[in-house]
């Protein structure tokens, strides 16, 4: 990542600061299990290995409120595969 440098003069004053920082964006991460219960206004849900217990992919992706608002990411080799929902039988009602 490279830093960027910004220079500036403090007001009134004949010296120049200079500040050095990397450009980093805020941002969240969550499990599947943590993220249930939750409402989100947008979702990046990363489907490079397939979700690893039941309901798993159900949760992630009922997280929003319009699909448009979920990203997902898939490996290149996984482009064309589905992905595994794992559902047991023996859990339905």
């Amino acid at each position: 990542i490279p830093r960027i440098t910004f220079n500036f003069n403090p007001y009134n004053s004949n010296w120049t600061v200079q500040r050095k920082q990397f450009p980093l964006r805020l941002a969240y991460a969550t499990t599947f299990n943590s993220s249930q219960g939750l409402t989100l206004d947008r979702s990046a849900i990363d489907l490079c290995f397939d979700p690893f217990a039941h309901g798993q992919l159900y949760t992630a992706l009922s997280r929003v409120r319009c699909r448009h608002d979920s990203l997902l990411f898939f490996s290149p080799s996984n482009v064309n595969k589905d992905s595994a929902n794992i559902v047991y039988p023996s859990l339905l009602l």
